[in-house]
């Protein structure tokens, strides 16, 4: 999980192409600076004669690469809103909303849990979230390890998942992951991160706000999402996040969770979920 706290952005155009940039420093603004600088470089470089750099993707990877990675992964560039510990990190995204960055809570998100191919032949069809139920409950009846709380979200369900085995990148987890037929995209996320990630605050969408804006670097970030993010709490106070159904196996003792059911108000019934 990197999660660098210096950052510095830019929408450009380069060759008639335009481009966002990102530097980004776990030491100091200014080799965040440099870094999108040669970042810069690169894209010119490159866009003026790509048949003259194939190594092009291997050389932006490697200036966000960290000295002790074997291989690449992402740098989540979004303002920290809480440094929870080592492992969890609050970060605000792209559009808006709170997210939870960690590598000690699994979070699985499943945006569809479908029946059998030979019952939706013959037409008998099951309810998804029973059926999402049923198969979480069967997972830790056979792994005594295994623990989870199933959550209902605007648009499906988010299953949080404790037990032996489990790590964003772990054969396990992608066992877990077609089980419980993972949004695809999450899945790679969660590998590319070497975390898993889960929305705390509502979406902005269909709210009527303004785009969140463009954030030009860590500094600054603050104060130009101030105002957004006024209006942002003002326009979501009523909304939950996710709704707990159900929880399976021990007990899950965390702070992180506490503070999960928290922020998402997982616990508060007949909320409308965004």
């Amino acid at each position: 999980m990197k999660i660098p706290p210096h950052w510095v952005k830019e929408q450009t155009l380069i060759c008639g192409r335009k481009i966002t940039l990102c530097g980004s420093s776990f030491e100091s603004m200014e080799q965040a600076r440099a870094q999108l600088v040669h970042k810069r470089a690169l894209w010119q470089a490159y866009l003026a004669n790509p048949a003259a750099h194939p190594s092009f993707v291997s050389q932006l990877r490697a200036l966000d690469m960290l000295p002790h990675e074997q291989e690449y992964h992402v740098t989540v560039t979004e303002p920290i809103a809480a440094q929870l510990n080592a492992d969890n990190v609050i970060t605000r995204n792209r559009y808006g909303s709170l997210v939870l960055n960690s590598q000690s809570l699994c979070f699985v998100d499943v945006d569809s849990f479908k029946d059998s191919l030979l019952r939706r032949l013959f037409g008998l069809r099951r309810s998804p979230e029973l059926l999402l139920l049923q198969k979480v409950r069967s997972l830790c009846a056979e792994d005594s390890s295994l623990s989870a709380r199933v959550y209902r979200t605007a648009h499906g369900w988010r299953v949080l998942l404790q037990g032996a085995g489990i790590s964003p990148v772990s054969p396990r987890m992608e066992q877990l992951f077609h089980t419980l037929q993972a949004d695809p995209l999450y899945r790679n996320l969660c590998r590319r991160q070497l975390c898993w990630r889960a929305r705390l605050s509502p979406k902005p969408f269909h709210l009527g706000l303004p785009r969140f804006p463009f954030l030009t670097d860590s500094v600054q970030a603050p104060t130009q999402m101030a105002e957004w993010l006024a209006l942002y709490e003002q326009k979501t106070s009523p909304f939950g996040v996710c709704r707990l159904l159900d929880t399976f196996g021990s007990a899950i003792e965390s702070d992180i969770l506490h503070l999960h059911d928290t922020y998402t108000r997982a616990l508060t019934p007949d909320l409308r979920l965004r």
